[in-house]
């Protein structure tokens, strides 16, 4: 491993010391160099980002839009505007979109030019038994039935965007063809970050990957916003990056 690499998942690891190893080496594997940004001192990054194609599909056609993750800056060098300068960089070049980590931060990214996007309704209940119409799917057959599903703008992550969410034991779930989720499993509760259809099939399909209790949250036009963007739709859907 190449000593700047060292160097940015030190970084990141300092900034999101919660991100389990597992996650964060399968994250540098398949996005260091080519989608990594950094500002440097003394040869030494202290401040980053990842720039992530992650293309918006609109009526106009597809539309090269980019997903910001781990913008981080060391503590030492916060209050500089490092991170802004980052971010204004990248919206300069494509449309971009990112989640806060906590709802603080919506004011800092408004600030730097950011409105809010992406409106999402969620809540918890109890899971019951899955039956024979439920069954695990692959990353291709979730993203055919995400844009099944979707009648409004929608970022539409890769599969090897997506497979980074099998590194924690989630996965993919469908009920049929009324409903597909993408799913972490945490405990005994399935939390569904995704969730595409008819959403009173959510508790069998939480019970049938093991789960006791469901989270659920899906896009919802009078919801609360999910995240900040610049050149997005406010309507747009994307979830599933975020978190």
């Amino acid at each position: 491993m190449d000593r700047m690499k060292r160097a940015c998942m030190a970084l990141y690891r300092l900034a999101f010391p919660g991100e389990t190893d597992a996650f964060t080496e399968a994250l540098f594997d398949r996005y260091y160099p080519t989608c990594i940004r950094t500002v440097c001192e003394n040869g030494e990054p202290i401040s980053m980002l990842f720039s992530i194609p992650y293309p918006m599909l609109t009526e106009e056609g597809e539309v090269e839009s980019h997903y910001l993750y781990g913008v981080a800056t060391h503590p030492d060098h916060r209050g500089k505007g490092l991170a802004k300068q980052l971010l204004a960089a990248e919206a300069a070049r494509y449309p971009v979109f990112l989640r806060p980590m906590t709802p603080s931060l919506f004011a800092f990214y408004e600030k730097a030019g950011f409105t809010p996007i992406s409106p999402i309704q969620s809540w918890e209940e109890e899971a019951t038994p899955g039956d024979e119409h439920c069954r695990h799917i692959s990353a291709t057959e979730y993203l055919d039935a995400r844009v099944y599903h979707a009648l409004l703008p929608l970022c539409t992550p890769t599969e090897t965007f997506l497979s980074l969410y099998e590194q924690g034991g989630g996965g993919f779930v469908e009920c049929g063809e009324e409903a597909a989720a993408l799913y972490d499993l945490q405990g005994d509760t399935v939390i569904f970050k995704e969730f595409w259809g008819s959403v009173h099939l959510a508790p069998r399909m939480a019970g049938f990957v093991g789960g006791k209790r469901l989270s659920l949250r899906r896009y919802h036009p009078n919801g609360e916003p999910f995240g900040v963007g610049i050149g997005i739709p406010a309507e747009a859907a994307f979830l599933a990056a975020l978190d």
